[in-house]
């Protein structure tokens, strides 16, 4: 098996003279790197001179070394600290943008629009605390107020006391901010901030309701939200996907249609179960029963308004929370058994691999025989042992790549990268944090380099 190898100079991983154009790099280097939150952000933490930057995955750096701590909260956003204490921190993009002033202690990022910052003060009585303090000269801390920000203006929109907010999500319509407060009750509120009444009465309502005046008076579909009514149309029940889509009940056919956050339908009646879960902003996983008794998944796409892979397998996989599709390519189950085939419904790899006796990483399945024998499985069908694999190191919980590229271990736990097929990428070199994320690229944990296909 030919090697691409990257050798080991100076307690650094530099580029070895003998490799080829599989590997590029380092794209960049520090003194220290974190991959908190790379995954949804596209972006590495590293450390220069004390002070923290961002960097993104093809080695550009986003945001100069500037803060004195960088930890990621979500949606792409991080909270910046440049001093201890309560009340020092700001929320900034992965540009180093700071959107609020540095007087938080904690941040919620809701949605891509909404943002609530924590104001704390230290208290020793545990029965009123709201945190546990780990450093500091008080044990624990209260929340003062809980500030609201409207990101898309990096404006302060609102201040919420203490109990008016325990937890908040964004409407699929019209971007309102549903927020919970600490009795259960539910507030809607508008890009201004301006407080409106709602229909909804928990935070896992669906956002479309059905209601009518009176027994006699015909259905129509409102907004839980604002009220508004959307359809004179008939539906029979409702129940929230995400991003405002809704799957919704038909009692003549028995069978769930899914509708947009405005009440249009995008797919008429024809699945027996409709996920909740949403991949890549518009697939959702279909279910329908089969005569025998059996049922069979399928992938709808909500913006193309057609299956994006026909219900005819016993289920479609996922990678952690990733996509079912990757590479284009889409793993299935018949039978107790696992292959893959791609978007035109076309079988690239049979479906022949008992499920028990193999791992999914996305584009590849790995298996272990009992003579310790380490085996990757492309989609496209080619099987490859590996020589000198004591096993794949790839956890799906740590990496957005689509399991081209795998980490493995040989017997000495040193890590190597194997591509699909097998072939060896990077020699047995790395360390354990090492692993491989979206856009090919490989984090060693103070290096970045580039895996090209």
């Amino acid at each position: 098996m030919a090697k691409r190898i990257l050798a080991l100079a100076l307690a650094c991983l530099l580029l070895g003279a003998a490799a080829l154009a599989e590997v590029t790099g380092p794209l960049f280097e520090a003194e220290r790197m974190s991959d908190s939150g790379a995954e949804n952000s596209g972006a590495f933490i590293y450390t220069q001179d004390r002070l923290e930057g961002l960097v993104d995955l093809e080695g550009n750096v986003l945001a100069e070394a500037q803060f004195g701590d960088l930890s990621y909260v979500s949606y792409g956003y991080y909270e910046a600290t440049n001093e201890g204490g309560f009340n020092n921190s700001a929320l900034v993009t992965t540009a180093g943008e700071a959107l609020t002033p540095f007087e938080y202690s904690d941040f919620t990022v809701v949605s891509p629009n909404w943002a609530i910052g924590v104001v704390l003060e230290g208290t020793d009585d545990k029965d009123a605390a709201d945190y546990n303090v780990i450093f500091g000269e008080s044990d624990y801390a209260t929340i003062v107020r809980n500030d609201v920000y409207y990101l898309p203006e990096q404006r302060l929109a609102g201040t919420l006391e203490r109990k008016q907010y325990s937890r908040a999500r964004e409407a699929g319509i019209g971007g309102w901010l549903l927020v919970e407060d600490w009795d259960g009750g539910i507030t809607a509120y508008d890009a201004q901030f301006n407080a409106a009444e709602t229909l909804l009465t928990s935070m896992y309502d669906a956002e479309l309701i059905i209601t009518s005046e009176n027994e006699l008076s015909p259905k129509a579909l409102y907004s839980a939200v604002t009220g508004e009514k959307l359809s004179d149309k008939t539906y029979a029940s409702l129940s929230g996907i995400a991003n405002g889509y809704t799957a919704y009940y038909d009692g003549d056919t028995r069978l769930y249609g899914i509708l947009n956050a405005q009440g249009e339908e995008l797919c008429a009646p024809s699945f027996n179960v409709v996920s909740s879960s949403l991949y890549d902003g518009h697939y959702v996983k279909v279910t329908v029963n089969k005569e025998d008794g059996t049922s069979a998944e399928g992938l709808y796409d909500l913006e193309a308004r057609a299956l994006a892979v026909p219900a005819l397998y016993e289920r479609i996989y996922t990678w952690g929370d990733k996509s079912p599709i990757n590479d284009g390519y889409v793993c299935v189950e018949q039978d107790g058994k696992l292959g893959f085939i791609d978007l035109e419904g076309n079988v690239t790899c049979p479906i022949q691999y008992a499920k028990d006796s193999v791992n999914y990483y996305g584009c590849t399945l790995g298996a272990t025989d009992l003579t310790g024998t380490v085996t990757i499985i492309a989609a496209d069908g080619v099987v490859t042992p590996l020589e000198g694999v004591k096993e794949i190191a790839t956890k799906n919980s740590l990496t957005d790549s689509d399991g081209y590229f795998l980490t493995v271990k040989n017997a000495d736990d040193q890590q190597g990268v194997v591509d699909w097929h097998g072939e060896q990428i990077v020699d047995f070199v790395l360390e354990y944090s090492a692993c491989v994320y979206g856009s090919d690229c490989l984090f060693t944990g103070a290096s970045i380099y580039k895996l090209e296909r």
